[in-house]
C-alpha cells in the first residue's frame, strides 16, 4: 500500500474502529469520550501508515535523524545480563557500522525517546513491548521476543534450522537444547513445544548439573561456559545475516513501507 493511497478508511480497518473514531482523533476532538487504549491503537497505526491527512497527523511522522533506541529489560540474572551485554554492544557496533547513532532505554524513559527513528525491542515480554509503544510512536521492532502482532515486525530464531542442523551432528533426539531464562515467556514455551528435551539455565549453579551431554547452544555466554565438558553446536542467536535482516525490517519500518511479512525467521 502506497503512501499515497492510504485513506482514513485503511486507519480505521487496520484499527478495528469507525471512520469517525479516526476523525475524532485526529482532529483531537475534546467533546467525544474515546478510550485511551483505543487513541493509542489509532495513532500507532497513523505513524506506522504514514497517514497524514493533516497537520495534526504530519506531526506524527518523525523526521529521520539517524538515531536508533535499543531497549533490553532489566534482569537480576548474572548470565543473562552478560548475554544482554553482549547483544547490545553487537547491536551497537552493527548500526554504527551504518551510521546510526545508538541509544538505550531502561524502565524509567519509556517516554523519552522523541529522538530516535525506532526503538528495537530485544528479549522484551509483551507487556513491556506494548508499554514503549503507547509511550512512543515511531516505529517499534521485537528482536528476539514473540509479540504476535501484525502492526510490527518480529525476527526470532528459526527452530526449525536449529533442529535440523543439531540432527545433522548429533543424530535425532539425542541432544538437549539449553537456553537462558527469557523475560518472553512464549520463547520458553517455543523452545520446550519444538524440542523433545531443552534445559533453561537460570542461573549458575544450573551450568554444574550440565556435563558430557550433546548441547544445541544459541547463547555465546552459554557457549563459552559449557564449550569445555560437553559437546557443543553453537548455532548464535545474532548471526551477521539476522542482523542484515533485522536492518531491512528496521528500514522498511522507517519507511512505512508495507509490512508483508511480520514474522521473520533467521
Amino acid at each position: 500500500m502506497s503512501k499515497n493511497k492510504i485513506t482514513i478508511k485503511d486507519v480505521a480497518r487496520e484499527a478495528g474502529v469507525s471512520t469517525a473514531t479516526v476523525s475524532y482523533i485526529v482532529n483531537n476532538r475534546k467533546d467525544v469520550k474515546i478510550k485511551p487504549e483505543t487513541r493509542q491503537k489509532v495513532l500507532q497505526i497513523i505513524n506506522l501508515l504514514d497517514y497524514t491527512p493533516n497537520q495534526a497527523a504530519q506531526a506524527l511522522a518523525s523526521k529521520r535523524n539517524n538515531t536508533l533506541a535499543i531497549y533490553i529489560p532489566p534482569t537480576d540474572s548474572i548470565l543473562l545480563n552478560s548475554e544482554n551485554m553482549f547483544v547490545l554492544k553487537k547491536l551497537t557496533r552493527y548500526f554504527n557500522s551504518l551510521k546510526y547513532d545508538v541509544i538505550t532505554l531502561n524502565d524509567s524513559s519509556f517516554e523519552k525517546c522523541d529522538k530516535a527513528d525506532a526503538i528495537i525491542c530485544y528479549n522484551t515480554c509483551k507487556e513491556d513491548f506494548y508499554a514503549l509503544g503507547n509511550k512512543n510512536f515511531i516505529p517499534l521492532l521485537a528482536l528476539d521476543c514473540i509479540i504476535d502482532d501484525p502492526l510490527f515486525f518480529q525476527i526470532n530464531l528459526d527452530l526449525a534450522k536449529l533442529k535440523e542442523e543439531a540432527t545433522k551432528k548429533f543424530g535425532k533426539d539425542n541432544y538437549i537444547f539449553v537456553t537462558l531464562d527469557s523475560l518472553n515467556h512464549d520463547n520458553i514455551l517455543s523452545y520446550q513445544q519444538y524440542f523433545s528435551s531443552t534445559k533453561i539455565v537460570k542461573s549458575i549453579y544450573d551450568l554444574g548439573k550440565i556435563t558430557d551431554e550433546s548441547l544445541l547452544v544459541s547463547d555465546y555466554v552459554l557457549y563459552k561456559l559449557l564449550k569445555e565438558n560437553n559437546n557443543v553446536l553453537y548455532i548464535p542467536k545474532l548471526s551477521s545475516k539476522k542482523l542484515n535482516v533485522l536492518n531491512e525490517c528496521l528500514t522498511s519500518a522507517i519507511t512505512r513501507k508495507p509490512l508483508d511479512q511480520h514474522n521473520v525467521l533467521i
